[in-house]
Formats: structure tokens, C-alpha cells, sequence
């Protein structure tokens, strides 16, 4: 992930605030892969609407509702840090205020193996217990950012944990167990149940349903 040290000159008490915020090129790629996704989808729900009536409404909502997710996070989403305190901010405007003395260590990730094959970086703060407080991925992220906050919590008494070789979420997960979900770690499968279960939706949704209510 770069130099990120554990000898980093301490802060000085009065620091100027500082926001880190997702980075420009990660937005666009979020906003591309959305729309290969999605507009294929479209694609094929208006070739078929007169048999599947009930698909194109439910594409445009899972559209719109994942397009104003991404638009929210890059918006909103942020780190504000200064003097110790660091302020973040989730995609819907909700703040959180973290103390460096509220935090235990700081891990820094330089390849999380998975999506991509060289990997990428990582920055997870956490607080006592091993609890997640912040996770940063590089997807999102600039590895300079990355490297800006793990290099100011260290400054301010916080413990490192680097990580420099290459490591596969399930290792990451055996390391840090309240970081790294179930659903991360095994996406397939995660995906074979979400997907099951949206079928099952349907089913229960256009069919039984309908057989219920309508009358005979």
C-alpha cells in the first residue's frame, strides 16, 4: 500500500482538518460497471415484457435504487480528520466522531487477493475487541488517502499491523473475524442463496399470491 510507518512523527495537537474523500477515477468505474450490468437487463426485460410484465418495473427500481447508492456514496461518504479526531461520514450524511484513543490498532493491507489479480489495498481501524470501526478498500479509495489516515493514526498512538504480503479474504477473516464477513469470503455461494431467494419472491409474488386473491 506504500509507506505507511511505524515511526510517523506524532501530530502536533492543533492539526488543520483534513477530508478524504472516494476518489473521482473509482466513481467512474462504479458508475461503468453499473450501467454493463444494468442495461443489458433493460435490454432483455423490454425484448420480453409481454411475457415477463411484471419484470421491467422491478429492473428500473433495482436500477434507479443502485445508481442512487453509488451517486449517494460518492457524495456523502468521507473521512474528516484533524487532531486526533476523526469524523466519518456514511453514504446517507449519518457521523460518526472516533477518538485515537477510542482506537486499538490500524491494519494496513497492501494486496487483499480476489476481483482483481493483483489484489488490492486495504486500511481497517480497529477498537477494542477486534471490533470493525472503518474499512477502507482501494477500489474506492486512492492508496495515497490510504496511506495519509493510517500515517496520522500511527502519529497519534496508534498501533500498526501491516500486512505485506498477499492474503486471500478466508486468511483475512481467520485474522480478523468481526472484519471480514461470511458473504465476502464466499461470494458464490452468497449469491446462489440471494439468488434463490429473489426466485422465491417471484414465485410467491406473481403466482401464489394472485391464486389466493383472484378470485376463481
Amino acid at each position: 500500500m506504500g509507506a505507511v510507518t511505524s515511526d510517523a512523527v506524532p501530530a502536533p495537537a492543533a492539526d488543520g482538518m483534513t477530508v478524504l474523500r472516494p476518489s473521482g477515477a473509482a466513481y467512474g468505474r462504479a458508475l461503468r460497471a453499473n450501467l454493463w450490468i444494468a442495461l443489458p437487463l433493460l435490454v432483455v426485460s423490454l425484448i420480453r415484457v409481454s411475457l415477463n410484465w411484471w419484470l421491467l418495473p422491478l429492473l428500473v427500481v433495482v436500477i434507479l435504487l443502485t445508481a442512487g447508492g453509488v451517486l449517494l456514496f460518492f457524495r456523502n461518504a468521507r473521512v474528516e480528520n484533524g487532531g486526533g479526531s476523526y469524523t466519518l461520514v456514511s453514504l446517507f450524511g449519518a457521523r460518526r466522531i472516533v477518538r485515537a484513543a477510542e482506537v486499538v490498532t490500524v491494519v494496513t493491507v497492501a494486496s487483499l487477493l480476489g476481483g482483481t489479480p493483483a489484489g488490492v489495498a486495504q486500511l481497517i481501524v480497529l477498537g477494542p475487541g477486534g471490533a470493525k470501526i472503518l474499512r477502507l478498500r482501494g477500489q474506492t479509495w486512492d492508496t495515497a488517502q490510504l496511506r495519509e489516515l493510517a500515517n496520522d493514526l500511527i502519529a497519534h498512538g496508534v498501533g500498526l499491523e501491516a500486512i505485506s504480503e498477499p492474503i486471500s479474504r478466508a486468511e483475512l477473516r481467520v485474522r480478523y473475524p468481526k472484519v471480514v464477513s461470511w458473504p465476502e469470503v464466499h461470494p458464490i455461494a452468497f449469491g446462489l442463496l440471494l439468488s434463490v431467494l429473489v426466485v422465491v419472491l417471484v414465485i410467491v409474488t406473481v403466482v401464489v399470491i394472485p391464486a389466493f386473491v383472484l378470485p376463481a
